[in-house]
């Protein structure tokens, strides 16, 4: 039971680092050809965790220039493994739930005959 367990665990892993592989590749590539939106969409966990640490404004109030600093560096590599970890978690529940939750509800037909 407990090595089944780990198979399932282990595949997950392997589908949420692949999936995180290929949307980080397309967030580039979709960068790279002027698409900066669909980027930020594509590579949501860095989206997610650099907008928990905003950068700083050193030029004025009429042109800002935004500066990083090392906690951005520290998001965007944690962003990966962030990413990763949960398209494991999506994968893990889509592709191995239990066979009971995959049954229709027939509850509610069986309130309606009655």
């Amino acid at each position: 039971m407990a090595k089944q367990l780990a198979l399932k665990v282990i595949a997950a892993l392997a589908i949420g680092v692949t999936v995180m592989a290929v949307t980080a590749y397309a967030a580039s590539f979709a960068y790279k050809h002027d698409a900066p939106t669909i980027s930020r969409v594509l590579f949501w966990p860095n989206t997610v965790l650099q907008s928990a640490v905003p950068p700083h404004n050193i030029g004025t109030a009429e042109r800002p220039f935004y500066e990083a600093t090392p906690f951005n560096i520290l998001a965007h590599l944690a962003s990966y493994p962030f990413g990763a970890v949960a398209y494991a978690v999506a994968a893990y529940l889509m592709l191995f739930r239990r066979k009971g939750h995959m049954t229709p509800n027939n509850s509610l037909e069986a309130d309606r005959e009655a």
